[in-house]
């Protein structure tokens, strides 16, 4: 899906060395509290919204696995993801931006030559803006909630 990351690290320690080591702590990110919890073997980096000053729209929930990589060190993945009650608004909004751009393109390579080309242009142009400013601000908060959670987990390693 266009909303998932995943990332693979390295580490010279071993994989029980950086679960003990991460489990239980804390990010604090733009303001936001994220705790790193074990579940069945999985580390999660989960959001805590109780106490949200501000409203907040897309949260990721991560999952970090470690695997032995051989050389005594291990592999680090993270698999990101919006939480499932996040998922419908940018879904709505990438939706309907695709939908005014396809219109706008169906007028211009179908009714051009019956006068629509200026109500094409204004339909792709207004899609265009609003995925524009919707990946903008995805970039700006829930994409930079992953990186610096990778940026974390990294300097752990």
């Amino acid at each position: 899906m266009l909303f998932k990351r995943t990332y693979t690290l390295t580490s010279k320690h071993t994989p029980d060395n950086l679960r003990s080591k991460i489990k239980g702590e804390h990010l604090n990110i733009h303001n936001l509290d994220f705790e790193i919890m074990e579940k069945e073997g999985i580390l999660k980096i989960i959001p805590h919204t109780e106490y949200a000053e501000e409203k907040i729209y897309t949260l990721p929930i991560t999952h970090v696995t470690f695997e032995e990589n051989g050389t005594g060190g291990s592999k680090v993945k993270m698999n990101s993801k919006p939480r499932r009650i996040d998922i419908g608004g940018p879904s709505l909004v990438l939706a309907f931006s695709l939908f005014l751009f396809l219109a706008g393109l169906g007028l211009f390579l179908f009714m051009q030559d019956q006068g629509y080309d200026i109500a094409s242009y204004i339909l792709m142009f207004v899609g265009s803006i609003i995925f524009i400013f919707f990946w903008y601000r995805m970039g700006a908060g829930y994409f930079d909630y992953i990186r610096k959670q990778k940026k974390w987990i990294a300097s752990q390693l």
